[in-house]
């Protein structure tokens, strides 16, 4: 009588080792799409210029490629500056006065002779000299100074004359006395 249970168990060891696998396989086979579409959201989201490739692949995009290299390509064509005449303004400094005087150069895009009168506008002015009246001497020291200075300027003049308007603000003099 011992016998036959053991020829069972010794006839049939991979049974409870198959419910396994096909767990393991249905598993598998749950998780793969799941991976495989977390992967695919990842791409679109995170690498430039791939939802344009899937909708190109698609049909649902007439030319991405220009577009991408309309985008990509930097600017034909030598930069136009718009040079600002030289402000001179006092700085509050806790009691003892002191002088700034400074001159700047917009790079713009487009046509300087067209952005130009914008510009030089006095709302231009107005907003400059606001932001510069507050600034304190510890706020002009140091070295990265001078790119807190250009950056400020530059976020001034996109809140006033829209946004893409001017590519960079340059100081061709920063005088404290």
């Amino acid at each position: 009588m011992a016998s036959p249970p053991a020829e069972k168990s010794a006839k049939n060891p991979e049974k409870p080792g198959r419910k396994g696998g096909k767990r393991r396989l249905l598993l598998i086979l749950l998780l793969l799409p799941l991976l495989l579409g977390g992967g695919a959201v990842g791409v679109w989201l995170l690498v430039p210029g791939a939802a344009d490739a899937v909708r190109h692949l698609a049909g649902l995009d007439a030319a991405p490629e220009e577009s991408a290299t309309a985008v990509a390509l930097p600017p034909s064509g030598k930069p136009s500056f718009v040079e600002f005449p030289e402000m001179t303004l006092s700085l509050p400094n806790g009691g003892r006065p002191r002088q700034l005087r400074l001159k700047l150069a917009v790079e713009v895009n487009g046509d300087p002779a067209l952005v130009q009168a914008d510009l030089l506008s006095p709302r231009i002015y107005d907003s400059l000299v606001l932001y510069l009246r507050t600034l304190r001497d510890s706020e002009m020291e140091g070295a990265l100074a001078m790119d807190r200075l250009r950056g400020d300027l530059h976020r001034r003049l996109d809140l006033v004359l829209g946004p893409g308007r001017v590519r960079d603000v340059l100081i061709t003099g920063f005088v404290v006395a």
